[in-house]
């Protein structure tokens, strides 16, 4: 199967304040435990029920930084898109992410500037309640680099 190719490619001037893109999602077991391969984190808050029952969360959560992730996949892939690079990433976990819940990661531009586009980041439950909150800095794909792209590729973006 071969990757998705990115449904978007906005340079800083096709950003505006207010646009936004919103991409639901669930955390899963298989989710878990493959972020736990990359990143080392094997915390038994995220693996065993019994201890997980004594914390706080009264069960099992998914590590935070999965549901950070989701702006990787908007960012890349959406909102800019193609060429975006992620310079830089504020967050705070304010609840958090169980197994098997539905959520929805929502990316709003806050303020575009003349090299770099800033966006509100936040994780909503299934009730509109934030999970976690910050802010990102994205350096979109230049207007020259687009440019030089085979307009047909580009086209096939927005197909």
């Amino acid at each position: 199967m071969a990757n998705p190719k990115p449904r978007a490619c906005k340079t800083l001037h096709d950003i505006h304040v207010g646009d936004e893109f919103h991409q639901p999602y669930v955390v899963t077991d298989a989710d878990v435990q493959k972020f736990a391969e990359i990143s080392g984190d094997f915390n038994p808050a995220h693996f065993n029920n019994e201890y997980a029952a004594k914390t706080v969360f009264k069960g099992r959560i998914a590590h935070g930084m999965i549901s950070v992730a989701k702006f990787s996949g908007i960012f890349g892939m959406d909102l800019p898109g193609l060429g975006a690079i992620w310079g830089a990433q504020s967050v705070k976990f304010l609840a958090p992410v169980k197994i098997g819940a539905p959520y929805k990661a929502i990316a709003r531009a806050k303020e575009v500037a003349e090299k770099y586009a800033i966006f509100e980041c936040w994780v909503e439950d299934a009730e509109g309640k934030r999970v976690l909150e910050g802010e990102g800095t994205l350096y979109p794909i230049p207007q020259k680099v687009r440019d030089a792209m085979d307009p047909a590729y580009l086209g096939s973006l927005m197909a």
